[in-house]
């Protein structure tokens, strides 16, 4: 069974979602909703978390987490552990409440910080739930937003510092950022379960990673986490001495597929085979 590699260092920054087990309710009440928050606050008290952005929903939920200690897992153990426990014993359920381990996208927070955070906000308005993230009452948008006193457990001055240093000002342009929505791919990569971010910040994790390349039994797509799309390692060859070096390298470096690097060059698997048999 692949094992996770879960990627954690200091100060990482998480787009972490976790579903109920086949899309089922994992919040029946806003009563529910209120233990979740009252057990994330324990969690960001134990673990050093901060909390940037987050959203409660029915079947799922999504926080915005940086951790200044690499303990991303031990605090999702302890927050999906002790919730589940929670509400079976309140609600007279057995069995898992979460379907599988929590997910999550690694994010750059020099790029996609605030827009992460816009994402997670905008979340029963992408639904169809409300009209406005102002009149949703699950969310972080009305304490950033000055709508409504801050819980103890979420951070509202990184985002509001990336707008203006007065308070006022800054929930101000927080709003208008919000309302002006986020770019639909980069909605789709924040929901990947990848990473999300530039060029270095792959390059950077995909260093980190080295030493667990060779692990089988944990996923390829975390194995080599950072690594460049194949448009990157494939385009722009001369000859096809050139074209067959960088196929190599999309196969032997970056771990991809022979029949991914054929599905993109458009030739035949058999082609890609044989040039790297070849090597």
């Amino acid at each position: 069974m692949a094992r996770s590699l879960r990627i954690e260092f200091p100060g990482a920054l998480y787009h972490v979602f976790s579903r109920g087990v086949a899309k089922q309710p994992i919040f029946n009440s806003d009563d529910d909703r209120a233990t979740f928050l009252k057990i994330l606050e324990k969690v960001v008290e134990r673990h050093n978390w901060l909390i940037h952005a987050y959203c409660l929903m029915g079947n799922h939920y999504h926080l915005l987490v940086e951790t200044p200690d690499p303990n991303l897992s031990q605090g999702m153990h302890l927050l999906n552990g002790l919730y589940a426990q929670t509400h079976n014993r309140k609600h007279e359920r057995v069995g898992h409440l979460f379907q599988g381990r929590y997910k999550y996208t690694l994010v750059d927070k020099e790029e996609y910080f605030l827009a992460a955070a816009c994402y997670i906000v905008l979340n029963p308005v992408r639904k169809g739930l409300v009209a406005h993230p102002s009149l949703y009452r699950w969310s972080s948008y009305r304490a950033t937003a000055g709508l409504e006193e801050v819980p103890p457990f979420l951070t509202t001055s990184s985002i509001l510092l990336c707008f203006a240093q007065e308070l006022t000002v800054a929930q101000k342009f927080y709003v208008e950022f919000v309302e002006g929505g986020i770019d639909e791919k980069i909605s789709r990569r924040l929901e990947s379960g990848e990473i999300c971010g530039g060029k270095e910040f792959q390059a950077q994790l995909f260093e980190m990673t080295k030493s667990k390349r060779r692990i089988k039994d944990i996923p390829r797509r975390e194995r080599f986490a950072g690594r460049p799309l194949l448009e990157q390692i494939l385009n722009g060859w001369s000859d096809l001495r050139e074209r067959n070096e960088k196929i190599w390298e999309a196969v032997n470096d970056y771990g991809y597929t022979q029949r991914a690097v054929a599905e993109y060059l458009d030739l035949a698997p058999s082609t890609i085979s044989e040039i790297i048999s070849k090597r």
